[in-house]
């Protein structure tokens, strides 16, 4: 069977996150949204609308491009992967790259879908860390939500042991109940490209000193999740007693 090119796997894995931003993007800005146009619900329905739309996102990207390229989408995830030696290291800034475009288009077009305000009020569904939660205390809660995530790919996906056709199910809801469970601290986007989509977009075209808290994304979003997930794949590659695929 013929294996997917390099560039059959760019526009898979650029595809996957496009998909995750702009469905899991469009359901927390449909949340910050509701409250302005009047349509008033409860917090605990807005968490589970969001959660359910990465959840289910998730699984139908995994089955679209999970045979292409592994559905990554996830920095977090190709880093996981590619320390513990279950993926090519030469391979990491192809997916790097093709992550960081899909979030960056796929945030774009939330602006299609709701205008404006998806931005001004509603961030683009982009993640932040709520008041009493500190920049440390977001790596934190982003890296284990970051672990527990790569552990549910890594268990399914990678390890060839595990019983087929349950991967895509399995990623899916554990990203919804991550978002559940740590949303309201962090916004619980869990993966450094889907962090970085909406805030990229909206410093671009609604530049404001208040709009992107850069610093948070450094620390919270982009350093919390890549040493999460690098930690749990390692854990995973011990206890599992994992064999390398890549040396």
């Amino acid at each position: 069977m013929r294996q997917p090119s390099q560039v059959e796997r760019f526009i898979a894995e650029t595809l996957g996150t496009f998909l995750l931003t702009l469905i899991g993007g469009s359901a927390a800005t449909l949340a910050a949204l509701l409250p302005h146009n009047h349509h008033f619900i409860a917090t605990g329905a807005e968490l589970v609308l969001v959660a359910l739309a990465h959840g289910l996102a998730l699984f139908i990207i995994v089955l679209i491009v999970g045979r292409v390229s592994g559905a990554h989408v996830n920095p977090a995830v190709t880093l996981g992967l590619a320390s513990s030696g279950q993926f090519d290291w030469g391979d990491v800034p192809l997916y790097l790259g093709a992550q960081f475009l899909g979030a960056t288009i796929g945030a774009a077009c939330i602006l299609i879908v709701y205008g404006k305000l998806a931005a001004t009020v509603g961030g683009l569904g982009a993640p932040s860390l709520a008041p009493n939660t500190n920049l440390i205390q977001g790596a934190v809660i982003e890296g284990i939500g970051a672990g527990i995530l790569v552990l549910a790919v890594i268990s399914t996906a990678a390890d060839k042991r595990s019983p087929a056709g349950w991967a895509g199910l399995t990623i899916g809801l554990a990203l919804g109940a991550i978002i559940m469970a740590i949303g309201p601290a962090t916004g619980a986007a869990v993966n450094p490209a889907r962090a970085f989509g909406p805030d990229i977009i909206d410093w671009i075209f609604f530049r404001t000193p208040t709009n992107v808290d850069w610093w948070a994304y450094i620390v919270s979003y982009l350093i919390g999740p890549i040493v999460g997930g690098v930690a749990a794949a390692n854990l995973y590659l011990y206890m599992a007693r994992l064999p390398r695929v890549v040396r």
